[in-house]
């Protein structure tokens, strides 16, 4: 049998180790990670090897050369320019006339290859895939296969929303030539994400081999470090270069150890490396070829390379030190740190915990580093969260923070485009304003300042001056300690998640450039478009008088203004509150609110039209018509599309996946058709508005995302049509929804997806987002929340008390599987 080594990787993730070297010469324990594979692979006899490359391929090249050295054959497959991991692997297909096994250079594995192999021959799979169990899916290709092993269904790198199982893919596959033969050469294709689906699509077989083996995919600087400590502790059987003196200890040729160094298990020292007297040597230490560590010196937890030299009493914890660093007398690493080549770290310097600093730099005496240098590589978790970036005022998001990340946005535009940035009216908003259009600006961007605005005002803003993007900071009236950011596209809409990516990627990598100080552009200030937009709603409208009365509340006083001179200056007679009413938590939730009850009192005894509250952002509304009942999500969804359907005939809706069924019903009714789609906000304003604004799409998107808007559009459709707001919540059938929080903890969420997709196999699924189960002329929603270590459930049925069993029977089965 032959093989290919995937080794075109650059990973960026893990600079800066990769800054002058593809992922796949990153040592683990002294070797190069491809050194461990190929040696895997001779241990079962597969000599014959296929090496794809792209990033840095001579380095690959020039230390295996023919393979020769290492008992096997290699032959090299040069990509000019990536052509996806399927695409890479055709390039060799003459060499490949035979069944073979394709496995990643960056991945450090002891898995027993001759079992899959067999598993592959017995079930005479076309593809083959071998899956692990891990605990957090999101970085990997989740898969789930039935009792047989045949895969059933798998999606590459997943939302928290998507996960649906915890057996991921290694991309480690043994594949038949024909598979081959499905795609063309020089075609950019992804085994995950073309391959793979062509052969499910077209029923070929398709197995998945399950390895409780060892495999970790080297994709971040933690899961680098780990696996190092892993080869230490014994879990992967791979084979450590040097001489086993004890257990545990192992010391390369060449090496001296001077008397009074003390070293402890487990542990790994390199070939002509000197370790000096009184030094130590704690557990868990790797130490590079030709590496030296002085008088007093103490090191533990910690990988460090060749040609290193650790000066008198230097302390090192959990660190990653590169080739040829110099590490001066009475200097400090800490944990999570990692030093790029050739870098010299003077006397008495600290470097703090998780700073990353790139090759060639060099740090001054007694300075206390504690933010990466130059270009860093911070291992944080994602920024962005269910809908743009949230933290604390000057603790999750300071101005530095936000100044840099004003930066990695501008890369991913190239440094190139207009993108324009508001906030709203507090203090700490306008502050942070500032450092987002700083770091935008240093970028080489265009930047209009848009003022202080509503977040749908300036959507609107981005709109209408057809910029690139926008920026929208917010705080919260309850809260003016806590901030909101929302990045924005051309389309007002929030930015997709794989744009998030990108500027989450550049941010953690700081892999941005500054442009030159006379390329900064000027900044344009935009005065008062909020009068343009509140002229536009009016001069849209089709009726110009409204006489209703109407109770209106907002925590936010910004908002209640600037709502209550649009209603008055249309007729209305407006009475204003300022209550805390959690909007969007309530419209899910029960009403149980005391503020709630209240609201809706006042306006059922109030002779009131309807009443109106409306969250700090002003995207979305709560309505209560004159008989005091509040109209929830659900509701509010119903009576939208029910407008919509009735504004335009045979139009479209969108609607989040967890939305009742009683649209279906209405669009029946009103020849309407519904596309239902994620739950996250921008995947619903994406989907709504799609790559063009046209006039339907922006209506829709309006009654969901600008309150303002949706408000006058709903008065005038019932004005128009002399409807009232208890006439229209009457025009929608009953429905009856439930739904429930359950603890699940990040590790558990795989799991629970995946067993009760095994488990619902006399029932029709979704899996667009989480898990929809169609039971009992009902539905249930099984949804991993991305934020939190929860798990949401929905139901609907015909009555509320089966809707709450279904409810209730899922989140005790989402309790049971988490825990066990």
């Amino acid at each position: 049998m032959k093989a290919v080594i995937m080794a075109g990787g650059e990973g960026t993730r893990l600079r800066p180790l990769t800054c002058n070297r593809p992922k796949p010469m990153v040592p683990i324990v002294n070797k190069p990670v491809m050194e461990h594979i190929i040696e895997l692979l001779k241990k079962y006899n597969i000599r014959d090897i296929a090496v794809t490359l792209q990033y840095l391929p001579d380095i690959i090249k020039e230390h295996f050369g023919d393979g020769a050295e290492y008992g096997v054959n290699l032959k090299y497959y040069v990509e000019e320019t990536p052509m996806g991991t399927a695409g890479s692997v055709k390039n060799a297909e003459e060499f490949l006339d035979d069944t073979f096994i394709v496995i990643s250079g960056d991945a450090l594995t002891d898995i027993d290859l001759s079992k899959a192999i067999d598993f592959h021959m017995k079930k005479q799979s076309m593809a083959t895939l071998v899956l692990k169990k891990v605990d957090i899916p999101l970085e990997y290709g989740v898969v789930v296969t039935n009792d047989e092993g045949k895969i059933i269904r798998f999606l590459e790198k997943p939302s928290w929303g998507e996960v649906f199982s915890d057996t991921v893919n290694t991309g480690i596959y043994i594949l038949s030539p024909e598979a081959l033969k499905l795609f063309n050469k020089n075609e950019v294709f992804d085994f995950s994400k073309d391959l793979f689906p062509i052969i499910l699509k077209d029923n070929k077989p398709m197995y998945g081999f399950i390895t409780d083996e060892y495999w970790c995919d080297i994709g971040d600087l933690r899961a680098y470090w780990q696996a190092n400590m892993d080869v230490l502790d014994g879990k992967v059987n791979v084979n450590i270069p040097g001489n086993q003196i004890r257990d545990k200890v192992w010391i390369g040729d060449g090496s001296s150890i001077e008397d009074g160094a003390a070293i402890q298990a487990p542990c790994v020292i390199g070939a002509n490396a000197r370790i000096k007297s009184n030094a130590i040597l704690d557990s868990y230490c790797v130490i590079g070829d030709s590496t030296l560590i002085s008088e007093r010196s103490s090191i533990k937890k910690s990988v460090i390379w060749k040609g290193c030299i650790i000066d008198k009493n230097v302390e090192i914890r959990g660190t990653v030190i590169c080739n040829k660093v110099n590490i001066k007398e009475q200097a400090s690493t800490f944990e999570n740190s990692v030093i790029g080549c050739d870098t010299i770290i003077m006397e008495k310097a600290i470097i703090k915990p998780n700073i990353k600093i790139w090759p060639n730099k060099m740090v001054e005496e007694g300075t206390e580093v504690n933010s990466n240098l130059v270009w860093g590589s911070k291992s944080i978790k994602s920024i962005f969260g269910q809908r743009g970036i949230a933290g604390e005022i000057n603790v999750d998001i300071t101005p530095e923070y936000a100044s840099k990340l004003g930066a990695a946005y501008g890369a991913t535009l190239k440094g190139k485009g207009t993108v324009g940035v508001s906030c709203e009216e507090s203090n700490a908003a306008k502050m942070l304003k500032i450092s987002f259009v700083s770091g935008l600006m240093s970028a080489g961007l265009k930047v209009m300042d848009l003022g202080i605005l509503h977040l749908p005002v300036s959507r609107s803003a981005v709109r209408f001056y057809g910029v690139d993007g926008g920026i929208h900071i917010s705080t919260l009236s309850v809260n003016s300690g806590r901030l909101h950011v929302d990045f924005l596209d051309r389309n007002g809409s929030n930015i997709d998640r794989a744009m998030e990516r990108k500027i989450e990627n550049a941010f953690a990598r700081e892999d941005f450039s500054r442009c030159e100080g006379d390329l900064i552009k000027e900044l344009e200030v935009v005065p008062d478009f909020t009068s343009f937009y509140l002229r536009n709603i009016v001069n849209n409208a089709k009726s110009k008088k409204f006489d209703y009365k109407i109770a209106l509340n907002s925590p936010s006083k910004f908002i209640l203004g600037t709502v209550s001179g649009l209603l008055k200056s249309l007729g209305c007679r407006v009475e204003e509150t300022n209550l805390n009413l959690d909007n969007l938590k309530r419209m899910k939730d029960k009403n149980d609110s005391n503020e709630l009850t209240y609201f809706a009192s006042m306006v059922k005894l109030g002779d009131f039209d309807f009443g109106l509250s409306i969250e700090d952002t002003s995207e979305r509304m709560m309505l209560v018509d004159n008989k005091g009942r509040i109209v929830n999500e659900d509701m509010f969804t119903a009576l939208v599309s029910l407008i919509l359907f009735k504004t335009i005939e045979g139009g479209t809706v969108v609607v989040p996946l967890s939305t009742t069924h009683v649209v279906e019903k209405l669009a029946e009714e009103n020849n309407g058709k519904v596309i239902r789609t994620k739950t996250s906000p921008q995947d619903i304003m994406n989907k709504i508005l799609g790559n063009e604004v046209k006039a339907e799409s922006l209506e829709q998107f309006n009654f969901h995302f600008d309150a303002i808007a949706g408000l006058v559009k709903i008065m005038d459709f019932m004005k128009s049509n002399n409807y009232k707001l208890v006439d229209l919540i009457a025009m929608i059938p009953d429905f009856h929804t439930d739904e429930k929080e359950v603890e699940c903890s990040w590790n558990a969420k795989g799991k629970v997806m995946r067993q009760i997709i095994q488990e619902s196999d006399n029932n029709s699924i979704e899996t667009l987002e989480g898990v929809k189960i169609f039971k009992d002329g009902g539905w249930v929603l099984i949804l991993p929340d991305a934020e939190q270590p929860v798990c949401r459930i929905k139901s609907e049925s015909y009555s509320a008390e089966i809707a709450q069993e279904l409810t209730n029977i899922y989140a005790n089965k989402v309790s049971e599987i988490s825990r066990s």
